[in-house]
């Protein structure tokens, strides 16, 4: 099998798992989520059909379907007939997280870039394991690796996983760059649009904040944090028409939620 095919196979693979393995608080588009890879994809026939591609595809799919145990003898397979497959080690990394064992996870996260260092798929879903356990800055510099490798496909996704890590390490500015550069190649990602107008929100700048919000309702709906920061934004620019309709916004869909009920008490 060829090189190309195999890191074509693991692209897809990993492609295919689920978004949102690693969350963080609040509701979908999280101000803190990461995604291992882009979940829009659908899971695809890999080219290569070797007894150990076949039982990384099982095992995905398993994966996806929340049956570890059935995942990790696939992929445990899958590794009997290449110790070297990638993609499989990388999976293993994910199965085993969920299971709560983390030596092995760290183990087969670490053979997974040993053995697929140049597969930028492969080198983002270590970042995510790396955030998840709290070594941000290490999990940015493998997400920023992910992003400049000129064969991946979706390198917003690793650079905005890099802005939601340094987000969960309080670094706002650093965050805000790696998501302006997640926005240039895809403009209507929800999860950094939605961090940016907690940015803006944070650095005083309400007229960002309409911008991104703006932006943000186009794609998604906003939840009620959103909704409040929308008020305290059209507030302070004096446009109290606006700030009345978001706060109407607000008590209409979400009466019983914190951000409710901290601007009623103002």
């Amino acid at each position: 099998m060829s090189r190309f095919n195999r890191s074509h196979t693991a692209f897809f693979l990993l492609y295919a798992i689920i978004a949102g393995l690693l969350s963080g608080c609040g509701s979908a588009p999280a101000r803190h989520h990461e995604r291992q890879i882009d979940g829009s994809a659908k899971l695809k026939t890999a080219e290569d059909n070797s007894p150990a591609m076949i039982n990384v595809q099982l095992g995905a799919g398993y994966l996806q379907r929340g049956d570890l145990d059935v995942a990790l003898e696939k992929l445990q397979r899958a590794l009997k007939y290449d110790p070297k497959l990638a993609v499989a080690h990388s999976l293993l990394g994910v199965v085993y997280t969920r299971m709560g064992v983390l030596d092995k996870a760290w183990k087969h996260y670490r053979l997974s870039i040993k053995y697929g260092s140049n597969d930028a798929s492969i080198v983002n879903n270590y970042g995510t394991f790396l955030c998840q356990q709290g070594e941000y800055d290490k999990a940015v510099r493998y997400y920023e690796m992910a992003s400049q490798n000129r064969f991946y496909q979706t390198p917003y996704v690793a650079l905005e996983n890099a802005g939601v890590c340094l987000m969960k390490a309080g670094k706002l500015e650093q965050a805000e760059k790696h998501f302006t550069e997640a926005l240039k190649w895809k403009p209507d990602l929800p999860v950094s649009l939605y961090n940016m107008v907690i940015i803006q929100d944070k650095k005083g700048k309400p007229f960002k904040v309409r911008a991104f919000l703006q932006r943000l309702e186009a794609v998604h709906e906003l939840d009620d944090k959103m909704l409040a920061i929308g008020y305290r934004a059209e507030k302070q620019l004096g446009n109290l028409t606006g700030a009345k309709q978001y706060y109407q916004r607000l008590a209409q869909r979400f009466p019983q939620s914190e951000a409710f009920k901290a601007l009623q008490q103002r």
